[in-house]
């Protein structure tokens, strides 16, 4: 808020109290899961306390949620960086998607349900779950044995599509209510891990843009920070498979590759202008992870979640 001018408070919520990201909060609020049915009202009482004039997504379970009551937060004077409900439900069904784009006449990867599958099963494929996240559950078949462990965990309701080998990307996207693109940088993926980046690097590659920009119009309302997966084999053109209508996982190294994406974020909700324009980014620069720590003083261990019976991920 510094480089605004502007004074504010930075509001975590999670439905957990130990969450790392809380920590660096200003404020941290305990809610319900985003499955209950006092999920909404609580954060509308959140808004309503403290004054909330933006309220940002930050993973997939309450994005159509907060698509379905955008407006009720709207006229509490409360902005939600989302698109409308019709939009991130298209978003949410991978097989809608894909269906999205073939009628779009962009390319797209061959999706199968496991029942149309069976009829006509070939190998290897790339199989995963109709409405995943964070990759659980999607990963390479090379054979009938592998099918069926992997239906035996993850049940009947998966996709199943052509194995496309080549670079994998993430893409970043800024784009305004005015459905103008100010901003796109692709991140190639060289490791991931559970679904999240390890290492990756910023490219500049004019195809991908394009393909990006495309693919953007066919996002009715999506507004703000968002995120595309690709897959490129050789030199081809992109073939999406995901579009997350949320900031990536990844997006730490599109910042510090010089796209201040929630600075873009708040100077549109400020009514100031975005300072950006598509391209303008660091090339080839490189994010390495690994794990860190967060460490903070608990006056009750006996609150916390996992005290009792530990969570597994």
């Amino acid at each position: 808020m510094e480089a605004l001018g502007v004074e504010g408070n930075l509001i975590a919520i999670d439905a957990v109290e130990t969450s790392a990201a809380m920590q660096m909060a200003d404020i941290k609020i305990i809610v319900p899961q985003t499955r209950s049915l006092k999920y909404i009202p609580a954060i509308r009482e959140i808004v309503k306390k403290y004054k909330v004039g933006l309220i940002v997504p930050m993973t997939d379970l309450d994005l159509r949620s907060l698509a379905r009551h955008r407006q009720d937060f709207v006229e509490l004077g409360c902005e939600v960086m989302i698109g409308p409900e019709p939009t991130v439900s298209l978003c949410r069904d991978k097989k809608r998607f894909t269906s999205r784009l073939k009628r779009a006449k962009m390319p797209a990867i061959r999706t199968f349900s496991l029942e149309q599958f069976r009829q006509n099963p070939f190998y290897p494929c790339f199989v995963k779950p109709f409405r995943g996240s964070g990759g659980l559950g999607a990963i390479k078949i090379d054979n009938g044995q592998e099918l069926r462990k992997h239906v035996h965990i993850f049940g009947n309701q998966l996709l199943i599509q052509d194995y496309v080998p080549g670079r994998e990307y993430t893409i970043d996207v800024y784009r305004m209510r005015s459905g103008e693109v100010k901003c796109i940088v692709p991140r190639q993926r060289l490791l991931v891990r559970s679904g999240e980046v390890e290492k990756g690097i910023t490219v500049k590659d004019d195809m991908l843009i394009e393909a990006t920009l495309k693919l953007a119009e066919l996002m009715d309302g999506l507004w703000g920070v968002f995120c595309c997966q690709c897959r490129r084999p050789d030199d081809g053109p992109p073939y999406f498979f995901e579009l997350n209508a949320r900031f990536g996982g990844g997006s730490p190294l599109s910042i510090a590759a010089g796209a201040d994406l929630p600075l873009y974020l708040l100077q549109e909700v400020l009514g100031r202008e975005v300072t950006t324009e598509v391209g303008q980014f660091t090339e080839n620069l490189m994010i390495m992870r690994y794990c860190g720590d967060t460490f903070c003083k608990v006056e009750d261990p006996t609150k916390l979640s996992g005290y009792t019976t530990p969570f597994f991920k």
